[in-house]
């Protein structure tokens, strides 16, 4: 019993020794790179992995990612330190929550959410795949109409790596640059040898670089006293208030139509540097298969301040959704965005009543199921049934 104690006493240490002192997006594993860094090697062998997971080159060939694991799949990869009984990070994404009190409250929920991979929180769990193929809703093809009648665009290769830069990014939580070909935030070379981040995807954060993230610099050069807080959502407007950035046309790189508010949002355009470009037919209509046919789509705004509601009460009550604003202060000039309502990774609440209908057209609670089974799905929104449309308008 004396061995077994020493043994697991010495694996503590080798474990504690190993994990990163600073184990923050865009810094220490992830980015922030000095010249003379050895956080390469807390991933990578350059002569002897064993992961066959690759990556593409610019000429379209699959080149060795020379990860040192044996996984097969890149969330694999990643869950070696962010998984449920991983020591490598706090930020446990599985069960979505914070396993620390040093950049947010111990124990309490992500702001992302949860992936929960063996879906033990409910069965009506909904959340972002971390492996294979799948469509976005609301995204359309390229250059054309939209044709298809599951409300939903092409099939989009899915991993961690789809909405995160390991390497870091110029945006929050090295959210990337460039997703599904669309150009979403990045590096402008406004003086040769100097790169000016771009991002779309700032935060009120204490001391957060609201212009962004800065490329190829010392972790600790930018650090400054920065504090991330991983479970309280500190979302800020886009940079500038540009409407057409934030983080909702971040996400629009897939869900290419939730950005405009009727209509159809295509990506058949490419700029000079073969990024997809938005276009929006603000005529489009197609048919959802949800029993209303071929009509024109009408979404919530987003990206607006809230003061253009006109009304007898204000429209903003007691919020319990986070809001992006500036500089942490919610006002009539805050803006309703994607995180506002949805959370990232995965959600377990309930979606019950008038969301299990069996004809969208009829709508009678509890009649069947719909063109989403509530039992399956819960649109990764943040509260119960449609608790986030009551916590601003408050009827």
């Amino acid at each position: 019993m004396r061995k077994l104690s020493i043994a697991f006493a010495i694996a503590v240490v080798a474990a504690v020794m190993l994990t990163p002192g600073i184990a923050l997006a865009n810094f220490a594993i992830h980015g922030g790179y000095s010249m003379d860094t050895d956080a390469c090697a807390g991933c990578h062998r350059a002569h002897t992995a064993a992961s066959p997971i690759t990556w593409t080159n610019s000429a379209n060939e699959q080149r060795s990612a020379l990860l040192i694991s044996t996984a097969d799949e890149v969330y694999e990869f990643c869950l070696t330190c962010h998984g449920s009984a991983a020591a490598g990070a706090a930020t446990n994404v599985v069960d979505g929550v914070y396993e620390s009190d040093e950049w947010g409250d111990l124990g309490a929920p992500l702001n992302s959410g949860l992936f929960d991979l063996n879906n033990e929180h409910g069965v009506g769990d909904s959340k972002h795949s971390v492996a294979g193929s799948w469509p976005a809703w609301g995204g359309g093809p390229d250059g054309g109409p939209f044709p298809f009648s599951t409300g939903a665009g092409p099939a989009i290769p899915m991993s961690c790596t789809s909405c995160h830069d390991v390497h870091g990014s110029s945006n929050y939580r090295i959210l990337k640059d460039v997703v599904n070909g669309v150009r979403v935030g990045g590096y402008d070379e406004l003086v040769p040898g100097e790169f000016t981040p771009t991002p779309y995807v700032i935060s009120n954060e204490t001391n957060y670089p609201a212009g962004g993230w800065l490329l190829h610099e010392p972790g600790a050069a930018q650090m400054n006293d920065y504090e991330p807080n991983y479970t309280t959502p500190q979302y800020a407007k886009a940079p500038g208030g540009d409407a057409n950035k934030g983080i909702s046309n971040w996400c629009a790189a897939c869900h290419t139509q939730y950005v405009v508010e009727s209509g159809t949002t295509n990506v058949g355009v490419y700029d000079a540097d073969g990024y997809k470009v938005r276009t929006i037919d603000p005529a489009g209509a197609y048919d959802a298969a949800d029993g209303f046919g071929m009509v024109t789509r009408h979404r919530h705004p987003v990206n607006v301040p809230m003061s253009n509601y006109l009304g007898p009460r204000p429209l903003i009550g007691n919020p319990g959704v986070p809001l992006a604003t500036d500089g942490g202060v919610v006002g009539s000039d805050s803006w309703v965005d994607c995180l506002t309502c949805h959370v990232a990774h995965g959600s377990a609440v309930t979606m019950e009543g008038y969301a299990n209908v069996w004809n969208s057209t009829d709508p009678e609670p509890d009649s069947g199921n719909g063109g989403v089974d509530p039992t399956q799905s819960n649109a990764l929104l943040r509260l119960d049934n449609r608790g986030v449309c009551q916590e601003c308008h408050n009827k």
